[in-house]
């Protein structure tokens, strides 16, 4: 059982606090506890505990004892033996020690220097800290008889053994090993090559385990100047890096605080000058007019520079940055020529849930092929649409609807009216269409499901199973817009189509069902109940007695009832929903309360 699975599992650190743990242990051949440790994620002795319990597990321990008595060892300070002893007193009698005999340190000094390292690698990652140093030293005796002690392939032997200090907390040593290595690699590149980033970045996450926060972040910033000049090549280094920072700036940030105004932000970052300030706070004062606004007017900053600081001040009150990295990345952002936003998306700082990191960084991708083809002159105007869309998706799949609705509505306006027959501009309609449905616009919405229909029938047919999907879109926008006889029209074909194909139940369910709203629409209960009614039958074929599906039909079926004064015929409706629930396990959830208090309702009526 991994480390790293015992911790999760005991609740000693968070799925993300692993994932940074473990990025951070392969990049320097650190074992996971010590990385832990440096991070200050978590103390020494729960590591002890944590590591003897994973050597009990591979002696023969039960994981769920382990686990269980690793938890409670944490929670009340004793030792882990003492945990499972109270608890399980046979547990540890049969365990087997045959495997964890030490053996003495071997070295093979005769082995090339390669040899070596990699062995060294084997045992700093198993956290044999003391035989890994010995096999790195072997290594650089060897290289620095034969290459001299400049040669930049010293470089290599000697940040692992940095590394190999840094993991038994020797600072001073480690210290003197990176220090060493950025001169080599000084000698050998020139200033702005990503090998010597490396070196600076080293020096910085020791600092930092040091605990000296202001030399860790001015080695994080120099890190970050060399990168910049190699963008996007280095784009990975680089969002690895401004996220350490971030994450070490939030440790710090005063909650309390309030964010300089916007002028003090752009002027600390360098973008506006102090006599522009003045004459902007003159101007705003005079004419009671913000001052963004008059930066604006005036054209003291471009459009992008004021959204970011716009965004700066958010950031800072939501504690997502310090106000000092604020400014930094102000700046930053600003030499790119991209938003503030881009850039913390590029190293997916925004992503509060770690499985959200990739489709930011997926989004920094697709801006930047967004801002090449826009830039090139050659580019066609028509190929920026499915950048845009691909953006748009993809803000869609991080829950930022707004972000969607932008790239969406700048897709759909590149493609405009002379585009026929695309599925990607029909996809994008339909789910502009579903954000305005979300927001209440559902007028705006209807307008966008016809082009998309539009485009679908055109590229994929009428018979197609996104198609009728996007009829009964349509039927479904109409009926809340009190449309019934548009909305028959897209019903009736969809449902033909569905039958003709002879399609099972479940897929024709919705158009039955929405047939039956129809009808109550017009007044026609009993065309209304007769479609709920199949619709119940069509629910429990396709998708079973325990469906959520069928609740709902049921519950429709009982509303009709419940209009028509045939309160007893409700209530029966509405029990049925609830024992449908009970089975699915879901007497707890929204519908259920919902049916309960319709049906309470309906029993009340009966006896009014």
């Amino acid at each position: 059982m991994r480390i790293g699975q015992i911790l999760i599992e005991a609740d000693l650190i968070s799925p993300k606090q692993l994932s940074n743990g473990l990025e951070y242990g392969k990049a320097k051949h650190i074992a996971l506890g010590r990385v832990l440790k440096l991070l200050r994620v978590m103390e020494e002795p729960d590591i002890e505990r944590a590591l003897e319990t994973q050597k009990l597990i591979r002696l023969g321990l039960s994981p769920v004892i382990g686990v269980e008595s690793l938890k409670r060892a944490v929670k009340q300070q004793i030792s882990l033996q003492q945990a499972i002893q109270e608890r399980y007193k046979d547990a540890l009698d049969n365990l087997s020690a045959d495997n964890v005999v030490s053996k003495p340190l071997d070295v093979d000094y005769a082995a090339a220097p390669e040899k070596l390292i990699e062995k060294g690698d084997q045992l700093l990652i198993t956290d044999q800290c003391k035989e890994a140093e010995a096999h790195y030293l072997a290594a650089r005796a060897v290289m620095e008889k034969t290459l001299g002690r400049s040669h930049i392939d010293i470089a290599s032997v000697l940040s692992r053994l940095g590394n190999a200090y840094m993991a038994t907390e020797r600072f001073d040593e480690a210290e003197e090993c990176y220090e060493e290595v950025l001169i080599v690699k000084m000698k050998a590149f020139p200033p702005s090559h990503p090998q010597i980033a490396q070196a600076y970045e080293s020096l910085a996450d020791l600092y930092k385990a040091k605990g000296d926060e202001e030399q860790a972040r001015e080695n994080y910033l120099q890190t970050l100047d060399i990168l910049e000049s190699g963008l996007p090549a280095n784009l990975g280094m680089y969002a690895t890096i401004l996220r350490r920072i971030a994450v070490s700036a939030q440790q710090t940030i005063d909650k309390e605080a309030r964010p300089q105004p916007i002028g003090e932000l752009l002027k600390a970052a360098g973008l506006l000058s102090d006599e522009q300030l003045q004459n902007a706070l003159r101007i705003s004062k005079q004419s009671r007019i913000p001052v963004g606004t008059v930066l604006r007017e005036q054209k003291m900053v471009n459009e992008l520079d004021l959204q970011s600081s716009l965004k700066s001040q958010f950031y800072i009150r939501q504690g997502v940055l310090s106000e000092m990295l604020a400014i930094d990345l102000l700046t930053r952002a600003s030499r790119r020529g991209i938003s503030l936003e881009r850039l913390l998306h590029e190293a997916g700082i925004l992503a509060q849930e770690q499985n959200k990191f990739e489709t930011y960084r997926e989004i920094a991708v697709e801006l930047d092929k967004l801002v090449a083809a826009e830039s090139s002159h050659g580019a066609n105007h028509q190929e920026l649409a499915p950048i845009a869309y691909q953006v748009a998706s993809l803000y869609e799949q991080t829950g930022d609807r707004s972000q969607a609705e932008v790239y969406y509505n700048r897709a759909l306006k590149i493609w405009g009216t002379e585009t026929r027959g695309d599925v990607n501009a029909a996809r994008a309609c339909t789910a502009l269409a579903q954000i305005y449905v979300a927001q209440g616009r559902k007028v705006e919405a209807i307008p966008l499901l016809h082009k998309a229909l539009e485009h679908r029938q055109q590229a994929l047919g009428s018979n197609h199973e996104e198609t009728l999907d996007t009829l009964e879109q349509i039927a479904e926008a109409e009926i809340e817009q009190e449309n019934a006889p548009a909305a028959f029209t897209f019903l009736r074909a969809a449902l033909a189509t569905r039958e003709e194909q002879g399609q099972d139940e479940g897929k024709l369910l919705r158009a039955v069902l929405l047939l039956g709203d129809c009808y109550k629409l017009l007044g026609n209960d009993q065309m209304a109940e007769d479609h709920y009614q199949r619709a119940i039958q069509l629910a429990q074929a396709g998708f079973g007695s325990a469906s959520l599906a069928l609740v709902a039909v049921v519950e429709k079926l009982g509303d009709l009832y419940s209009e028509q004064k045939q309160f007893q015929s409700a209530a029966k409706q509405y029990d049925y929903g609830l024992i449908i629930l009970k089975r699915a396990n879901k007497l707890d959830s929204d519908s259920a309360n919902r049916l309960q208090v319709k049906t309470s309702n309906a029993k009340a009526s009966l006896t009014a």
